[in-house]
């Protein structure tokens, strides 16, 4: 990422930015992001800048012709993963998310095959498995907070399905390690790590020593891991991991161990705790909205017609699917993504300096009446047999940039939320009001959304 000063020396003059809100108020982005993106909305309309000290600035935007023009300009110029920069504290810096020009497409190349949609309905049944077994244990008639369960079945979805482990052995321990060092990312020490400042390692007790030494732990399983699998083949496993080893690059070369160590992590912990939060935001929604809870009940009941839910089921839950995809446009778990321009550009007409960062805002363009009548309005059948346009609904980013694990996520909140429906009814806890709260990198409703659960036929 730029630094301030990079940044600073690229321009001419601050009257060559957008305006924007002065330092204190956006403290506001990190107390309730949606406020105060609303409010910049309001006084400055769809381009303003935020800046903090020490890093560069951020020009927002709710412009789809801004957002069509990042999706489909120069990488060269508009570099993705120096904006993503600062989460490579959590994953690791050779991740694909954190590389820019012919080093992220290279790499991107080799993941593609292990998210390609139709592989998805090979992992059905580990989703619904998972699904069962966090349903099973729901506290009945008394409130419980619903998203550690949904961050539950996330994360064991993602330990079988990308590094095809089960409970036991190897298995049990880096689950253990995992779950602690994602409890120190996703609490509050870890929205600090995304400052360099905050990762000083003072021993053992401090937060960031402490996730250091766990993080050494994990390393050390997985390239255990790795070596285990390269000796022994993958033998026909269908995870992701062994896929992975087994992709090969233009050249023949496979990934290196540091390289699919980084990419695991990203796996995880943005594999598991966007998609938790989502169904989380899911689960809100359905809540608040009694109507709209019985019509997808009735079209899970009927599609499944007492059978347990299967990959053969997910292509028919229309009704859900738009449920889903009016929650995501409402309630994106991220709010913006980010190109730090390497060049001076003109965007959507607007002529942007070398050295600050563009951020497309999901939240407001999601937001934009002209593109979705009665925008802050609650309405998935705006989603029945509709394909808008992927520069007003970008859930999952957009280009060459767009989330390799779009449909991997899509597909189990299918079946997650299916499955819940077709077991348990769900009610909101009275008084009740859902904040978005940041968990590391997402926003999940705060109080970890308390609901009361029971059994249908009850």
């Amino acid at each position: 990422m730029p630094s301030a000063a990079e940044a600073t020396a690229s321009l001419s003059s601050r009257s060559e930015l957008p305006p924007g809100p002065g330092f204190i108020a956006t403290f506001d982005f990190v107390r309730n992001p949606f406020r105060f993106l609303d409010n910049c909305s309001r006084r400055y309309g769809e381009w303003f800048t935020v800046r903090v000290p020490g890093v560069s600035p951020f020009i927002f935007t709710s412009d789809p012709a801004a957002v069509r023009e990042v999706f489909l300009g120069d990488p060269e110029l508009l570099h993705a993963g120096e904006a993503n920069r600062p989460l490579g504290a959590f994953m690791g810096e050779k991740s694909s998310l954190f590389l820019d020009g012919a080093a992220h497409l290279h790499e991107r190349r080799l993941l593609l095959p292990a998210f390609h949609g139709e592989r998805m309905r090979s992992y059905a049944d580990t989703m619904c498995s998972a699904a069962d077994k966090a349903i099973a244990k729901f506290p009945i008639d008394k409130p419980f907070a619903i998203h550690p369960w949904m961050r539950s079945i996330t994360f064991d979805v993602i330990m079988r399905t990308v590094f095809g482990i089960d409970e036991g052995g190897r298995g049990s321990e880096l689950r253990d390690l995992v779950t602690r060092l994602f409890e120190i990312y996703t609490g509050r020490a870890g929205t600090l790590f995304a400052m360099s400042a905050m990762r000083v390692d003072l021993g053992p007790w401090s937060p960031w020593g402490k996730a250091v030494r766990l993080q050494r732990q994990v390393d050390a399983i997985l390239y255990a891991e790795f070596k285990y699998r390269r000796a022994e083949g993958v033998n026909g496993r269908e995870d992701i991991l062994s896929m992975l080893l087994e992709a090969r690059d233009e050249n023949g070369e496979p990934m290196s161990d540091r390289v699919l160590r980084d990419e695991m992590l990203t796996l995880m912990l943005a594999g598991h705790e966007t998609t938790a939060a989502t169904m989380a935001w899911i689960i809100n929604r359905l809540v608040t909205r009694p109507d709209v809870m019985e019509r997808a009940r009735a079209e899970v009941l009927s599609v499944l017609d007492g059978a347990p839910i299967s990959s053969q089921h997910v292509g028919s839950l229309k009704y859900l699917e738009a449920v889903i995809n009016e929650t995501m446009r409402l309630d994106p778990v991220i709010p913006n993504f980010g190109r730090a321009l390497k060049a001076p550009m003109k965007i959507a007409g607007r002529d942007l300096p070398a050295g600050v960062m563009i951020a497309p805002c999901i939240y407001l363009v999601h937001r934009r009446p002209e593109l979705w009548p009665n925008p802050d309005q609650f309405n998935p059948d705006r989603f029945i047999d509709a394909r808008p346009s992927p520069y007003a609904f970008l859930p999952f980013g957009g280009g060459t940039r767009r989330c390799l694990g779009a449909a991997f996520a899509s597909y189990q909140m299918k079946v997650v939320i299916a499955d819940i429906l077709s077991k348990v009814n769900l009610k909101p806890v009275p008084g009740y009001v859902a904040r978005p709260l940041r968990r590391s990198i997402a926003f999940a409703p705060s109080e970890g959304l308390p609901v009361i659960a029971s059994r249908l036929g009850n």
